[in-house]
């Protein structure tokens, strides 16, 4: 159990040390890419110096569900609170969704009310924020199957994306004086932001609804509980996810009419091999025969004192 709470608190400074270097970052990146913007009037500097802004406050949410998350267990709350990190994921993803609506709306304006840019100012800036926001993502790649983070960096990224977009159409201004390409790189942004986004909220609604895990085959949950020694049959068999890496399960297996205590032990047995093949840490399980059902609940491993 030491060694457990160990590596809870390991993962969670891990978790906090690195969203805070992305919050730090971002607001010195937002600044100089706001400044510079508006003293250029580059809309794709703008645009990306709002997409970061967003950013900040999405990496913030995600910081805030982390601390949210490490709390334990209450008697009203009894499977924690986890899912707070898939209400932040959500909400990050419907921010993405309003900043690409934004930048869709002033592209346009824009490209009907074109206005001259200083291309190389675009090209520093953007060249700095790609450094700046790749390493961000990296420093949050670890922790990436965590929903929560996972939104995190996908902002992350995007960001990138962005900056190589402004980047481009920076290159092309100062090649060609076409400045179009500065309103058409932030209209083409929109469509990877709204990309990410759709991918995030998919993501955070199937959780919500306690759908199936997408990499889970119920069919073969089923299956493998059939093949534990003692098991006749499994039915009624249901596997969801608390929160981001933490899935439970219930269900109903069939068994020949026994002592509890043999019950038990094929409880036992269903459930170690839910977590090491599904890593399934939440089974509830009740044993039925032809003539009664005792009902067994097992705790998850390390719950149970």
């Amino acid at each position: 159990m030491a060694g457990e709470h160990t590596g809870r608190d390991a993962d969670f400074k891990s978790k906090t040390r690195r969203l805070e270097l992305g919050i730090a970052l971002g607001i010195g990146l937002v600044v100089a890419e706001a400044t510079v913007g508006f003293l250029t009037h580059s809309l794709a500097l703008v645009s990306d110096a709002g997409h970061n802004a967003a950013d900040i406050l999405a990496v913030g949410l995600s910081l805030i569900a982390v601390y949210v998350i490490a709390r334990p267990p209450t008697p009203r709350r009894t499977y924690g609170f986890g899912r707070v990190g898939i209400l932040t994921a959500l909400v990050n993803s419907a921010a993405l969704v309003v900043v690409g609506a934004v930048l869709v709306y002033e592209s346009i304006r824009r490209i009907q009310n074109i206005q001259p840019v200083n291309g190389y100012a675009m090209m520093l800036v953007a060249g700095i924020a790609i450094i700046v926001n790749a390493a961000v993502a990296l420093t949050l790649m670890r922790h990436r199957s965590d929903l929560n983070i996972k939104a995190a960096f996908f902002h992350q990224v995007l960001d990138a994306v962005v900056s190589i977009g402004v980047l481009v159409a920076g290159f092309i201004i100062v090649l060609s004086h076409w400045y179009y390409a500065d309103p058409i790189i932030a209209l083409v942004i929109s469509v990877f932001i709204f990309r990410a986004a759709y991918v995030i909220i998919a993501e955070a609604t199937d959780i919500l609804l306690e759908s199936v895990p997408r990499h889970i085959n119920l069919a073969e949950v089923q299956e493998l509980i059939e093949s534990v020694a003692g098991v006749e049959a499994a039915h009624h068999v249901h596997v969801w996810e608390l929160g981001s890496g933490v899935y439970a399960l219930s269900g109903h297996v069939e068994v020949e009419d026994k002592m509890l205590s043999e019950c038990n032990t094929i409880v036992r047995d269903i459930a170690q091999e839910l977590q090491e093949r599904f890593s399934i840490v939440h089974p509830t399980i009740q044993v039925e025969s032809a003539t009664s059902a005792c009902p067994i609940i097992l705790p998850a491993p390390g719950d149970e004192g």
